[in-house]
């Protein structure tokens, strides 16, 4: 009678410990799914655009995702747009999510531009936008005028060497 009753005991632990080991690993799949959400660093499109007298082979630089794959896009002044999937996608959004916070440039007005009485032959334009994953967006532009900080220059230039690697320019 002992026996049964240590018996039983160990079979109530043992469905104890499996039940806890089941709930455990339920837990670390939750976690999991959790972490590769997260691994999405919060900004799902950035763009930057911009024309001038100097000759860029690209106008318009765009980074996104798109059918859960994160993709480059490139219009250049003279060209048709190329679309790229990128492996380093992620990690190209995470530094532009870390420039706009350290920049502010969530908070960039709609335009900017020169004086209207001021008139401006060889000038230059630009175009930013973002969209977070939050909801949050900017959408910006300026004619031979741009806000203060170092945002559109940080912002160019990150996608710009990216397009250059792209292309095998570098």
């Amino acid at each position: 009678m002992v026996l049964a009753i240590l018996g039983s005991t160990f079979t109530v632990d043992a469905k104890k410990r499996k039940r806890r080991a089941t709930v455990k690993k339920e837990k670390q799949v939750q976690q999991k799914e959790k972490n590769e959400k997260v691994q999405h660093c919060g900004l799902d499109m950035v763009e930057y655009n911009y024309q001038g007298m100097m000759m860029s082979p690209f106008a318009n630089m765009r980074v996104e995702r798109k059918d859960n794959k994160v993709v480059f896009i490139l219009k250049g002044t003279t060209t048709e747009e190329k679309e790229f999937v990128i492996d380093d996608g992620e990690q190209i959004l995470k530094e532009a999510l870390k420039i706009i916070e350290e920049e502010k440039m969530l908070d960039y007005g709609v335009s900017y531009s020169l004086d209207p009485s001021i008139q401006v032959l060889d000038g230059y334009s630009w175009e930013f936008s973002a969209k977070l994953a939050d909801g949050r967006s900017v959408s910006s532009r300026g004619r031979n005028a741009e806000p203060s900080g170092n945002g559109l220059n940080r912002i160019s230039a990150l996608l710009y060497e990216r397009a250059q690697k792209l292309l095998g320019m570098d």
